[in-house]
């Protein structure tokens, strides 16, 4: 017995793949909150953001990333970090 094809309208395949990515994107960030807490170190930042320490470095000196400085440590938002990503 040959398998049953059914073929879609294009808007309901593309609603369907735009739902599957979503979905996606949502697992990850779920996998991203529990690996990551809402502020980051030095270390993790360069670890969420996938970047070398000398380049975390070079954006707190030039002012280009956000974050806190108290004292003698550095505090990063994951919030602002991916919306900082976003743009770059």
């Amino acid at each position: 017995m040959e398998p049953l094809k059914i073929e879609l309208p294009k808007e309901i395949t593309d609603a369907i793949k735009i739902e599957v990515f979503n979905a996606f994107k949502e697992a990850k960030n779920d996998v991203y909150q529990d690996k990551f807490p809402l502020y980051l170190s030095k270390k993790q930042t360069c670890e969420y953001l996938g970047i070398a320490n000398r380049t975390l470095n070079e954006w707190i000196a030039t002012g280009d990333i956000p974050y806190k400085h108290i004292g003698k440590t550095y505090r990063f938002n994951r919030n602002d970090l991916d919306k900082f990503m976003a743009t770059k």
